[in-house]
């Protein structure tokens, strides 16, 4: 479950919620599908005494593989954490598209990233506390990765907040927001991993 960095603020955005709209479903349904294939013949006779043999079509048919409860829960949490943290990068964006157009004077700007860097680190906290599913033993490892990569989210976002202070023409704040999205998409291609693996299936 390797992660593939994208460097360029908010593209992570709309995948998590389509992330979100797949993920619901496969959540309602909490089913993996097995397609098998299958081919049927038919002998038909002909009024001359004579038969043909028709081959049909292959017949998908479709195995229902019934998840844990504890890995739907699972799912459910972190894939509300991702649609979370999706809404919090939007806003720290956003807070530096308007100080760059200073349609946002600074200390707006400073007590606005100042305060959403305390829900990032908020949010960090809160995923602590994600029941882990037990009853398949793999979910230890995922989760562990998952939470490396939050951790990652939320020390960089604090270095936007330093940016803005530093005293240059505001290089040290966009490196820093360039890092703090690229840990959220680290973050985000993890989410997206652990919600689509299927027990079972082949890799």
């Amino acid at each position: 479950m390797q992660p593939n960095p994208d460097p360029k603020p908010g593209r992570w955005v709309l995948p998590v919620v389509v992330l979100a709209m797949m993920g619901f479903a496969w959540l309602f349904i909490n089913a993996a599908e097995d397609p098998t294939v299958s081919a049927s013949d038919i002998t038909i006779a002909s009024p001359g005494g004579e038969s043909t043999t028709t081959t049909l079509p292959p017949v998908t048919t479709t195995t229902v593989v019934e998840l844990p409860a504890d890995v739907v829960a699972y799912n459910t949490a972190i894939v509300n954490a991702g649609i979370e943290m999706a809404g919090i990068q939007e806003q720290i964006g956003q807070a530096n598209t308007d100080w760059d157009a200073r349609t946002v004077g600074y200390s707006q700007t400073l007590a606005d990233l100042r305060d959403l860097d305390a829900q990032v680190k908020t949010w960090r906290t809160s995923l602590d506390a994600i029941p882990l599913p037990t009853s398949l033993t793999e979910y230890a490892n995922f989760h562990a990765i998952m939470l490396a990569a939050a951790t990652e989210v939320s020390e960089t976002s604090g270095d936007i907040v330093t940016g803005l202070q530093a005293p240059d023409s505001g290089e040290a704040r966009k490196a820093a927001l360039a890092l703090f999205n690229e840990s959220v998409t680290r973050y985000g291609n993890q989410v997206n991993s652990i919600a689509e693996y299927r027990p079972g299936a082949d890799s």
